[in-house]
């Protein structure tokens, strides 16, 4: 019986997923066998040569069967990567991608200026948590999937009462646990339903001061032609915007105003080609609406603010 060590597993790993049309082969191979000896990837590197028990292989086997039929990687090991730290994620919620650590950052700019005030310290997504004015700041997560945008706002914005929404009980279970996981859990009220709603029927019209969102936005049409492991694995709910993308986020431009306070932002994430529809959107109800591009340079996020007067429309590079 062949003896495997750690690097034999990598290498032939890497070169069957690679084959098998797997475009991250290594740093896939890499996650499932970190998580199925309990490793982190640095930790492998340091045990090239550790030969692997039978239980070992078997359990790696398992896991590398699951990815070569197609399931996320993400979904096999049950965590994913976001803004550096790492979250449950499993097939109720969407995977976090990098195009909402853009939206993440946008919006934690905007959180800071609103909360920057005559001796009060007001510092980036980069440097730490922002600290408020004496106003409560109170933010509001819609449709918070996995919890990552709640628990990232619980975690940098020190003082601020976070309301995250879902319609799916199965995904306020896994974002409830990702915020115990954070130690933020309790700067966090998970609320079940559509959009908005949940907001209603709290009575926070008038009192929020960002809604944040990485809505549904792929076109009905389009959902076929999406990548396998998306459109066969993750919850089609929190991907289908309807006929051209944009039925949620339409309720979301109507009802989102009435949330905010006097210069209240909203930050939604859009689909590729959609920022300017979005824009449109928004710009019917809300003031000094402005697109931002995404690290790949696509312009993917849209923000507006409650300011009318203030309605000037410019495109932020």
């Amino acid at each position: 019986m062949k003896t495997w060590t750690v690097l034999d597993i990598i290498d032939w790993s890497k070169e069957h997923l690679a084959e098998k049309g797997f475009e991250n082969a290594r740093l896939e191979t890499e996650l499932l066998l970190s998580h199925a000896l309990s490793l982190s990837r640095i930790e492998l590197y340091l045990e090239f040569e550790r030969q692997l028990k039978q239980q070992e292989l078997a359990t790696y086997k398992a896991l590398l069967k699951r990815r070569l039929a197609g399931e996320p990687v993400q979904y096999v090991t049950g965590t994913a990567a976001f803004m550096f730290s790492e979250f449950e994620v499993n097939p109720a919620v969407l995977i976090p991608r990098p195009e909402t650590e853009a939206l993440m950052e946008v919006a934690l700019r905007i959180i800071g200026e609103m909360a920057a005030a005559p001796g009060v310290a007001c510092e980036g997504a980069d440097a730490g948590k922002i600290e408020p004015a004496e106003d409560e700041l109170v933010l509001a997560d819609v449709g918070t999937g996995s919890g990552v945008i709640a628990t990232t706002l619980a975690q940098k914005v020190a003082g601020a009462k976070v309301i995250a929404t879902d319609p799916s009980v199965e995904a306020l279970a896994v974002a409830a646990r990702n915020a115990e996981h954070a130690g933020v859990a309790d700067k966090i009220r998970f609320l079940e339903g559509p959009l908005l709603t949940p907001l209603q029927a709290e009575g926070l019209e008038g009192r929020i001061t960002a809604i944040v969102s990485n809505p549904p936005y792929v076109p009905s049409g389009e959902i076929a032609g999406l990548p396998s492991d998306v459109r066969d694995f993750e919850p089609r709910g929190a991907l289908d915007g309807g006929p051209d993308g944009l039925d949620v986020i339409r309720g979301i431009a109507q009802d989102g105003p009435t949330f905010l306070v006097p210069g209240g932002a909203l930050v939604l994430e859009v689909g590729e080609g959609q920022a300017e529809a979005v824009g449109e959107l928004l710009a019917q109800g809300l003031g000094r609406v402005e697109i931002h591009r995404d690290y790949a340079g696509r312009d993917r996020i849209v923000t507006a603010r409650n300011d009318i007067e203030g309605a000037s429309r410019r495109h932020d590079g």
